[in-house]
């Protein structure tokens, strides 16, 4: 098995080359949509859970329970 050697400016190499750079490229594309698309849906949660929580059945939440502020505190040394 002989082992090629090519040129950095030939025609072979720059093809070899682009596509590596293209397949690179595509896969970090599809990295980032996948990571939005997933931080997206949890933060989408995130909001449905504190909605729930802080209406507790009712139509509208009662005010003054402060419970962002608190989970805000409570987050911010884990984050």
């Amino acid at each position: 098995m002989t082992n090629p050697t090519l040129a950095p400016q030939s025609d072979e190499y720059q093809q070899i080359h682009n596509g590596i750079v293209q397949l690179l490229d595509t896969a970090r594309t599809q990295t980032v949509r996948s990571i939005n698309t997933i931080m997206t849906a949890t933060y989408w949660e995130m909001g449905r859970r504190i909605v729930e929580f802080e209406q507790g059945g009712e139509a509208r939440a009662a005010y003054g329970e402060q419970l962002i502020d608190r989970l805000s505190q409570d987050f911010k040394p884990k984050i």
